[in-house]
């Protein structure tokens, strides 16, 4: 069955929220108080109760309440209380980890210390759907570091229910303390055209994936990853375009400031010039359109032998892939389990 915007309904879905901005120990898990203002995990949360989402439909642990016991004891609860045909959003904002030893993916929950076993494992999550959830349909999300875990244990899986699941870095990749991710999300959602790549006037998954992957690739220089499994479809309709503007119309390039090139989105033109935002420090500016070129990141091509940093030392690698200033690659002589997308400020040529 494929869930589209005329089946969907608030009373058949169920939201579980976890964000954490700090920790019980501060010197492990640093905090993010400069994300704590306007925090879009909070906004994720209220837009769904403004759609109509019941309450009792809907667990958001927010920083000291996401203990390890809190939150597993709420999700199974959460989960025994849900029916056929049930769509469940599951959501994590926060800090992740990855153990390279075992391959095991963990988001830090509140009191999370320095053992694995008081970490909320991905495969724990899982796990717990897979044995407590009632309803046919799941949507994963994870704004954090190694958030892309999640679909890795998703790939190792015999699942029983239809999955999709978009995340803000690739499993073995770093994610920074922004909310780029999340905004991208919550733009969807609200039917913002600039997410409407297609111009078709719905915002789809495979529309706000796409449009995630661009903005954390432009802005973070991070990928972010999409999957879907057993039968999800990738074209469901999270929302109609309800703004005025143009339809994936967003140009990102770079404007000249100082001597020095800055990226930056193009919001209006009128004439000659164009009003232009600045990704470093989010201002605007109007610029004349001499100021302003295109942004065309150095790619490498596969197989072109080149030196990226990891932990302040550069080692020998390969490049596997090149998409829009990113690099999927492989370090020679170690095995897959290190591969990597890295940004350009890790990369150069052998």
């Amino acid at each position: 069955m494929s869930i589209h915007l005329a089946e969907w309904s608030p009373e058949t879905t169920r939201v579980f929220v976890v964000g954490l901005l700090e920790w019980e120990d501060p010197e492990i898990w640093a905090p993010f108080p400069d994300a704590v203002p306007g925090r879009f995990d909070a906004k994720l949360v209220q837009f769904f109760k403004s759609q109509g989402v019941p309450e009792s439909q809907i667990v958001y642990l927010q920083d000291s309440e996401a203990t390890l016991e809190a939150i597993q004891e709420s999700l199974v609860e959460f989960l025994e209380d849900s029916d056929e045909e049930e769509l469940l959003i599951l959501y994590f904002a926060g800090h992740g980890d990855w153990d390279s030893e075992t391959n095991e993916y963990y988001f830090a929950n509140y009191d999370a210390a320095e053992d694995y076993e008081g970490y909320w494992s991905v495969s724990s999550i899982i796990d717990d759907i897979e044995e407590n959830f009632s309803g046919s349909h799941v949507l994963l999300m994870a704004d954090c570091c190694y958030s892309g875990g999640l679909i890795d244990a998703l790939k190792e899986r015999d699942l029983s229910f239809a999955y999709a699941c978009v995340t803000s870095a690739y499993s073995h990749n770093s994610s920074t303390g922004e909310w780029t991710f999340t905004e991208a999300l919550m733009k969807g959602l609200q039917g913002d055209p600039v997410v409407d790549l297609d111009g078709d006037g719905w915002i789809t998954l495979y529309d706000f994936a796409r449009y995630a992957e661009l903005e954390m690739a432009f802005i973070e220089e991070q990928k972010s990853m999409f999957l879907t499994l057993n039968d999800f479809d990738p074209q469901m309709q999270l929302a109609k375009v309800t703004k005025r503007g143009t339809p994936g119309g967003e140009k990102r390039v770079e404007v000249e400031y100082d001597g020095t090139w800055y990226k930056a989105k193009i919001l209006e033109q009128k004439g000659n010039q164009a009003r232009v935002f600045y990704i470093v420090d989010r201002s605007e500016e109007w610029v004349d359109s001499d100021r302003i070129r295109p942004y065309e990141p150095e790619t490498f091509s596969k197989g072109k032998a080149v030196q990226v940093e990891f932990e302040e030392e550069w080692y020998p690698a390969t490049v596997k892939r090149g998409w829009y200033g990113l690099h999927f690659v492989g370090y020679d002589g170690y095995d897959e389990t290190w591969d990597e997308w890295v940004g350009s400020d890790r990369i150069q040529p052998a």
